[in-house]
């Protein structure tokens, strides 16, 4: 049996090393973490990560799907992503 190893893309390390950061941030060590704790870290990583992005390209926190679904204010939306 062959194994075959591809590198990560540079968006998934980015994606990992704010999942690092948040992790830092919130005092989670991730290996050991509980289900809950590790779907809250990878939602706040996922958020940051997706409006790091929207920023890079100038758009608006409307285009960015708000965080665990919860709904933003008018003037949120309005603001720089």
């Amino acid at each position: 049996m062959d194994i075959e190893v591809n590198r990560m893309s540079p968006s998934t390390m980015e994606l990992l090393d704010q999942l690092s950061v948040v992790c830092k941030r919130f005092n989670v060590d991730y290996s050991a973490a509980s289900e809950k704790d590790r779907f809250f870290v990878e939602a706040v990583a996922l958020h940051e990560y997706q409006l790091k992005k929207a920023h890079e390209q100038g758009l608006k926190r409307s285009e960015v799907p708000p965080f665990l679904g919860l709904k933003r204010t008018d003037r949120s939306n309005d603001m720089p992503a």
